[in-house]
């Protein structure tokens, strides 16, 4: 990270910026070529371990690549706001973000796939009590990404 002093360092407060974030960018490889895709996503920290969770159709692109490279990175951001100065170049802009990489793995097994669904609606719908239909769990793609090392920043206004 090349602004040391944006660096946020405490996991709890790492964790505070993730809840926050509604759209995480998976990034994927495509032939040598960046793939990037937003998705909805469910998270949980177990010590200091951050483990994300997505879900989606139970075929397609972002899946093939999956299966051809399981590293991925990852982005998400939040809390955007113009900070506008006297000049063109004192304009600035806050945030927070985190960026990391890690090893996913398309779940198979219909209890991990719950558990990662259920991660989803927590951090999506902040409820953890809604049904989850057998059929649909099935039918759904669940990915779990063990995150292997990530970064928290922010910019805040003066």
């Amino acid at each position: 990270m090349r602004r040391n002093d944006r660096a946020i360092p405490d996991f709890a407060a790492m964790l505070a910026v993730v809840r926050q974030c509604d759209c995480c960018r998976l990034g994927l490889v495509e032939n040598g070529e960046a793939y990037i895709v937003p998705l909805n996503f469910g998270w949980e920290a177990e010590g200091e371990t951050l483990t994300l969770y997505f879900h989606g159709a139970a075929e397609g692109r972002k899946l093939a690549l999956l299966r051809q490279n399981p590293a991925v990175s990852f982005e998400m951001d939040t809390a955007h706001r113009l900070l506008p100065g006297a000049t063109g170049c004192a304009y600035s802009y806050a945030y927070r973000s985190v960026m990391g990489r890690g090893v996913a793995e398309l779940l198979t097994d219909d209890a991990e796939k719950r558990h990662g669904l259920q991660c989803v609606l927590a951090h999506c719908a902040r409820r953890r009590d809604l049904p989850l239909d057998a059929r649909m769990v099935r039918e759904t793609a669940v990915i779990r990404l063990r995150v292997t090392a990530w970064t928290a920043k922010a910019h805040e206004a003066p």
